[in-house]
């Protein structure tokens, strides 16, 4: 079976049907675990908030696996009371990873670019910068040390050119990251 662009891959299609002791080839069963597949997936990165990846041995591929499970043997209505635990575990994963925002506001001087950021930070939290293009926002906890990649802030003017990302990081005292955001230097 080619891959088509639309629906999962065939890879996962197949492994389902293997879980699922589907052993025939038939169209209308594998359209019928498309569709569970299809709907099991956007169910969920929903309850996640997030993206996921379900081409890894993980646990978003497992809860799939079961949520087809239980849509081939039509019983979905108790999938999510059945797997309360997993899902409440893969949300919390999920949003542990996704860094609070900082509101950045940049304007130019003479001597740089004066940056603004609110919220102010907690107590015993200092920032960091970048200066680059298309620069990512780490992950909350991700380790942002000034002199690896990162430089010291404390309010100063920052060196950086017109149409240049600014990313400030907002770090705790073992350097990790709890906040982000970032904008770019104004024309």
């Amino acid at each position: 079976m080619a891959e088509t662009g639309t629906g999962p891959p065939d890879a996962l299609l197949e492994a389902i049907k293997d879980y699922l002791s589907i052993t025939w080839q038939d169209d209308k069963t594998d359209a019928r675990v498309k569709g569970y597949i299809d709907r099991g997936m956007k169910r969920l990165q929903n309850i996640a908030g997030a993206s996921l990846d379900f081409t890894v041995e993980d646990l978003p591929r497992s809860l799939l696996y079961d949520y087809c499970r239980y849509a081939n043997s039509q019983a979905l209505e108790v999938f999510e009371k059945n797997f309360q635990a997993e899902l409440t575990d893969l949300y919390l994963r999920t949003q542990a990873a996704i860094i609070d925002d900082l509101t950045v506001q940049l304007s130019a001087s003479d001597s740089g670019v004066v940056a603004k950021v609110t919220p102010m930070p907690d107590s015993g939290d200092s920032y960091v910068y970048a200066v680059g293009a298309e620069l990512e926002l780490p992950e909350q906890m991700d380790v942002c040390a000034p002199g690896s990649g990162w430089t010291a802030w404390n309010g100063e003017t920052i060196p950086a050119g017109a149409g240049r990302e600014i990313l400030i990081v907002e770090i705790n005292e073992g350097f990790q990251a709890v906040r982000a955001g970032k904008a770019v230097v104004p024309e």
